[in-house]
């Protein structure tokens, strides 16, 4: 049974700050700061496969920091970095309320 108090992780903004060369350290706010459970399952909900450049596809992931998604991704991958932070939002999500208020096994 869900918690009823509890939410989904939201992200709330993004901003952007141009790091070395090309690539631009991009921030997502979160409407709030995950428990260790979720961090963990967002780290690893990567999309199957990266297409692009090849600095994008070798790439890492994004972290999360408190209430903060920190990613340092090539400029040109803005919209691709936006699309696999919101899938891994988003498996994120459904897996937590799965495991931690439902019962289901990973």
């Amino acid at each position: 049974m869900a918690d009823p108090g509890w939410k989904d992780v939201a992200i709330l903004t993004r901003s952007s700050e141009k790091e070395i060369d090309d690539r631009l350290e991009v921030e997502w706010a979160l409407s709030a700061k995950p428990d260790l459970e979720w961090v963990e399952t967002f780290q690893v909900a990567d999309l199957p496969e990266r297409e692009g450049s090849p600095e994008w596809v070798r790439g890492g992931g994004p972290y999360v920091i408190g209430n903060v998604v920190r990613w340092f991704v090539p400029a040109d991958e803005i919209e691709s970095a936006d699309t696999e932070v919101m899938h891994r939002l988003l498996i994120a999500n459904e897996r937590f309320r799965g495991d931690r208020f439902e019962g289901r096994l990973p």
